[in-house]
């Protein structure tokens, strides 16, 4: 079972994409990592299409030392409730979602639209 995590969404401003976050404990440096990418978060980053009412899934992140302890399927978890909620379907372009997360989390896949 994964760490209780505080998951919040930050809605797309402009042409950025939104993305469903965590922050980390850093234990130490934060900052991005050799990669780019941040070492203290976890997130899952989207792309909104309002007039299909489809939430676009392209990007998980999770820190390389902290990867196969759930935390990609919490921020996954709450970007699907946030669709649900909002009468959106999710289209699953990132290969985490779509083959890992998806396949222990089938009762999803009445939202997804592929």
């Amino acid at each position: 079972m994964p760490p209780a995590l505080e998951v919040y969404h930050v809605p797309p401003e402009g042409r950025g994409p939104g993305k469903f976050v965590a922050r980390l404990e850093a234990g130490g440096a934060s900052g991005p990592d050799e990669d780019g990418e941040p070492s203290d978060e976890v997130y899952v980053a989207y792309e909104l299409d309002r007039k299909l009412k489809r939430i676009v899934l392209f990007h998980t992140w999770t820190p390389s030392a902290l990867r196969g302890k759930g935390l990609a399927a919490r921020v996954c978890e709450e970007a699907f409730a946030w669709a649900e909620a909002n009468d959106t379907r999710v289209v699953p372009e990132c290969s985490y979602v779509s083959d890992t997360f998806l396949a222990k989390r089938k009762d999803l896949e009445r939202l997804v639209d592929r």
